[in-house]
């Protein structure tokens, strides 16, 4: 049996056009099988449909971030607060130049203790 990605709503749209398809393949529609994927086709497209306010609203929310910051702030937005890595921002529909280029690692300054500390 495939593995159904259920990562996102389109994601989810499209396992349950996967589903459909591998319960018409069944043999017998009379069967087992093909009731049970009919069944998780049916779930999974009702799922996806109850999603897609939400996914719209994210949809808006990452516009108005886009709209309102340049680059550099919209990848500090998105990478340090919200911890995204540079994959997810750019599936987000985001070509920042920042994902690009791996980040400087700032250096850390050995200190010596002060003679009196030791």
């Amino acid at each position: 049996m495939p593995k159904y990605n259920l990562s996102s709503m389109d994601a989810i749209s499209a396992s349950a056009a996967q589903a459909r398809v591998r319960a018409g393949q069944e043999t017998s529609q009379n069967s087992y099988n093909a009731a049970w994927l009919h069944g998780y086709a049916s779930a999974l497209a009702d799922c996806a449909e109850q999603l897609e306010p939400q996914q719209e609203f994210l949809d808006a929310v990452i516009g108005y971030l886009g709209e309102q910051h340049d680059s550099a702030e919209l990848y500090e937005i998105l990478h340090d607060r919200f911890d995204l890595s540079n994959e997810k921002i750019r599936a987000l529909g985001f070509d920042l130049p920042q994902c690009a280029e791996p980040r400087p690692q700032p250096h850390k300054i050995q200190r010596r203790k002060p003679s009196h500390e030791r």
